[in-house]
């Protein structure tokens, strides 16, 4: 009976291990990125979709922009949320990104790139911080369930064609400081 309660004894200890073991991992955002002159620009995306936050560093070096078609097409994408760090969205940045239905602009942003949410149909509302001074051409054309726009004071200029096919914006509140609607 000896050999018996010693394995049981072991099996005991090792259960909350095997536990632990089973468990699914959880899944980190995965980036591919370049880095320049001590910045880091994400120029890509290979993780699972879902919620997905743009972190504000990576490897010790802030995350300064996204790049051109970073996250292009990426249709398992619900949620993006913008970090503290990044000044710039390239162009077409998160075009076709359809499941897409809530972004989150960090404060110091500045630019948002030509198409930059190009046909993001499930877009609902965007809030473009007072820190954005330029949106791109076509940058929200065919997001066809926008229907809330919020434009903040130091926006100056909105490119051609930003919200073309935006059947269903009802709601649009423009900054004090546009000059320029292309």
């Amino acid at each position: 009976t000896k050999p018996t309660r010693l394995r049981a004894a072991c099996d005991k200890r090792l259960l909350p291990l095997l536990l632990l073991l089973a468990l699914p991992a959880v899944a980190q955002a995965q980036f591919t990125c370049t880095t320049n002159n001590g910045a880091i620009t994400i120029t890509g995306y290979t993780g699972p979709g879902g919620a997905v936050t743009i972190p504000d560093t990576t490897n010790g070096l802030p995350v300064t922009s996204i790049g051109n078609y970073a996250f292009f097409d990426c249709t398992s994408l619900t949620s993006v949320m913008i970090g503290a760090n990044v000044t710039s969205i390239g162009g077409a940045a998160f075009e076709s990104c359809t499941g897409l239905t809530n972004v989150t602009i960090g404060a110091n942003v500045t630019s948002v790139g030509g198409a930059a949410f190009y046909y993001c149909t499930a877009l609902a509302s965007v809030n473009i911080p007072n820190s954005v001074t330029s949106i791109g051409g076509a940058a929200f054309e065919s997001c066809t369930g926008l229907t809330n726009v919020t434009i903040g004071a130091n926006v100056t200029s909105i490119g051609d064609y930003a919200f073309e096919n935006c059947y269903n914006l009802t709601n649009f509140t423009l900054g004090a400081s546009v000059t320029n609607i292309g």
